[in-house]
């Protein structure tokens, strides 16, 4: 027998019928053959309620017999009771539903189903997010810690989760749950792994770094990065990336061998490593070196050369993956205002064994190698290189005498690129019919035109910016949009009437594009004109 719980003027504007909710409660208090229909329809009214409505139910209702309700094998009967839980819970204050719901949530954490099991952390992790300062009872803690040993990929995601929202000094206080976590990271290395995972999280602070380490949590962190199961090292080493670019972080993996240790696994050519397998392994190895550099270059450059040895060698002669992996590493690199100044040191020539007369510093060295792959015919690299030129020779915002510092440094560093780089990667690139390779070209020339070294040099190739004036109705978007900023660029230039020709400057000035977006009706304009 269901119950009849569609509100009375069918809109989820109602007014809340408390009647019927009691009804509802008190027949799943003591019916037991209809449970699965009436919570269904109590479901559906919940979901017809307004937000300020269903809070009001949620207080009403005793969610003790919805937990109990769980008590059952029928799949479709604990499915809709976690959908139940999932909307209440949801919207309850979570001191209120901890303290009120504490003991049914740590038995529905315990149940045999692994989609309760999900439900109910899932639940927790965001009233965690809401508000970690409510007050967790020790077995429902011990009891989410359990949940990181199950064999279900949702459960145990969902257990870490939740245990990040944990306060870490308070958690690692606590004797219990500092004994379970020792225990289960004794059980099995993955097991080991989504402990570190939230113990990383935790390690925001060199207080709470120094109290993992005192407890012996990460005694088995070296041994780790050296498992000969390489998924659970790629998995560690990438974990460990937040932790390293601190400060603080960095030391303390240094002075435990991690740092060490990654280096020797870096490898222009890992296949001459003696582990095949960490061939899969360099990649995630380089870019974590490459990340402690975004915010430690010049110590990275001085006492871990090999990261920008590896770079170099594998722009010069590495396969197709690897050459892709190093050209993003130095995008990333070339990012950041403090690398491209702090790596400007002309000892890289000796650091890298560069083969030139001239002395150059790290970005030279780069740039010319990335204009040698810009200009080849390898189509699936080009992109990639090409914006890694362009960031090395990008100017960003900044105080006007680092700017205007800047500008002379991105200036030296496009001097490297040889044959015509107008010619042969700009327009070569906005002319092919490969979108990624298109943008790429017209994304260097806005960088171009943003500089007056690089104005310059489009005033000795004008005909580059006929592709530029041209209104190509195939364009796409994209494309048209870069169009429109080189444009907007040099016409609002300060420096772009002293670079470019009076020729030239006549031509950005009426150009159709820029003039008919400054003379474009609005539209609302459109609309009145039409009517008339």
């Amino acid at each position: 027998m269901s119950v009849d719980l569609t509100p009375v003027d069918g809109n989820n504007t109602s007014t809340l019928d408390t009647n019927l909710i009691a009804y509802a409660m008190r027949k799943l208090s003591i019916d037991n053959t209809n449970v699965t229909e009436i919570l269904t329809d109590c479901h559906i009214y919940l979901t017809k309620l307004n937000r300020c409505d269903l809070l009001k139910a949620a207080n009403l209702i005793d969610l003790n017999i919805i937990f109990d309700c769980l008590n059952t094998t029928v799949q479709t009967q604990i499915e809709i009771s976690c959908a139940l839980l999932q909307k209440l819970l949801s919207i309850l204050q979570p001191k209120h539903a901890f303290n009120k719901y504490s003991t049914s949530i740590e038995h529905a954490i315990h149940h045999p189903n692994d989609t309760v099991k999900s439900t109910i952390l899932s639940e927790l992790e965001k009233m965690l997010a809401n508000d970690n300062n409510v007050d967790i009872q020790m077995d429902l803690a011990c009891s989410i810690v359990d949940c990181l040993t199950s064999s279900d990929m949702t459960v145990s995601y969902n257990a870490v989760r939740c245990l990040k929202r944990f306060q870490s000094d308070e958690t690692l206080s606590s004797s219990p749950i500092l004994s379970k976590l020792q225990t289960i990271m004794a059980m099995d290395p993955k097991i080991r792994t989504r402990v570190y995972d939230i113990l990383i999280h935790w390690a925001k602070s060199v207080d709470a770094l120094a109290l993992i380490s005192s407890k012996g949590l990460f005694t088995n962190l070296v041994k780790d990065i050296t498992y000969p199961d390489v998924m659970m090292q790629m998995v560690t080493i990438q974990m460990l990336i937040p932790l390293s670019i601190t400060e603080y972080g960095f030391d303390y993996l240094n002075s435990i061998g991690i740092i060490s240790g990654l280096y020797r696994l870096l490898s222009s050519n890992p296949k001459e490593l003696e582990d095949p397998l960490i061939v899969i392994l360099n990649p995630i190895v380089l870019e974590f070196f490459i990340k402690v550099t975004q915010v430690r270059p010049l110590f990275i450059f001085t006492t871990y050369p090999k990261v920008f040895v590896v770079l170099y060698e594998v722009l010069k002669e590495g396969d197709d993956s690897l050459v892709g992996v190093a050209i993003n590493a130095i995008t990333t690199l070339a990012s950041s205002w403090e690398c491209k100044m702090l790596l400007d040191n002309p000892s890289a020539s000796m650091i890298l064994n560069y083969d030139g007369d001239d002395e150059l510093d790290i970005w030279s060295i780069f740039i010319i190698e990335l204009n040698r792959i810009a200009t080849s015919t390898k189509t699936e690299l080009k992109p990639g290189a090409i914006q890694a030129i362009t960031k090395i020779i990008q100017v960003e915002k900044g105080e006007l005498s680092s700017r205007n510092d800047m500008i002379e440094r991105t200036k030296k560093w496009y001097k490297q690129l040889t044959n015509n780089p107008l010619k042969n990667i700009v327009h070569a690139s906005c002319i092919v019919p490969f979108l990624n390779i298109q943008q790429a070209g017209y994304e260097m020339l806005q960088t171009l035109a943003e500089q007056p070294w690089g104005q310059e040099e489009i005033n000795k190739c004008s005909t580059l910016l006929d592709l530029v004036f041209e209104e190509c109705p195939k364009d796409p978007i994209a494309i048209k949009d870069l169009k429109k900023m080189i444009i907007k660029t040099l016409l609002e230039s300060n420096t772009s009437k002293h670079t470019l020709s009076e020729e030239l400057l006549f031509r950005i000035q009426n150009n159709d594009v820029i003039k008919s977006n400054e003379h474009a009706p609005q539209p609302d304009v459109l609309v009145e004109n039409m009517s008339i």
